[in-house]
């Protein structure tokens, strides 16, 4: 979904109403991801809207509204974790599921995600991150990079590791496919 801007460009009342509709339950996803607490997770995006809508007037209209609000989502729950965990960052325990899938696939994809969030768990809090923005969300290194405050390289290096750990940790599915 492109925002559609007023003639200020900024995102109007009813483009953060269209993003609402549409992507809450993304945000939400990905916010519970990150936080492993679901109202953590409901703070996190509660708090991107309430920023979001705030800042509307700093959105650059070339963006996408919902991934300019996916990004402040990514950013408060970083920053509850922080203050509610300033030693750790927890881990993914469960995600919102997907209900349009058959009865066969439903079980695959919950057995994958049990997989993964016990694959999850053996990774450094840093590794985790990285692995769910660059392969999950799809954001680029430099964006990962830029909002965990480091290096490109050690980014790199953190989604090399997350990917081999898991790798390691989830070989048992190859061989039961």
């Amino acid at each position: 979904m492109a925002a559609v801007v007023n003639g200020m460009n900024v995102p109007t009342e009813q483009d953060f109403h269209r993003a609402i509709t549409e992507r809450a339950s993304h945000w939400y996803s990905l916010c519970l991801k990150i936080t492993r607490d679901a109202h953590l997770a409901e703070d996190a995006v509660q708090d991107a809207l309430i920023s979001a809508w705030t800042k509307r007037h700093q959105f650059e209209f070339n963006a996408r509204l919902d991934t300019w609000i996916s990004r402040i989502a990514v950013n408060s729950a970083l920053q509850l974790l922080r203050k509610r965990h300033p030693e750790r960052w927890q881990v993914l325990e469960s995600e919102v599921r997907d209900t349009s899938a058959g009865h066969f696939e439903q079980r695959h994809a919950a057995e994958l995600d049990a997989s993964l969030g016990v694959a999850l768990q053996q990774l450094s809090e840093f590794e985790r991150i990285c692995f769910v923005l660059k392969h999950l969300q799809q954001w680029r290194l430099q964006e990962i990079a830029d909002l965990l405050d480091t290096n490109l390289g050690r980014t790199k290096q953190g989604v090399y590791r997350a990917t081999q750990k898991l790798r390691m940790s989830m070989l048992h599915l190859r061989s039961e496919a």
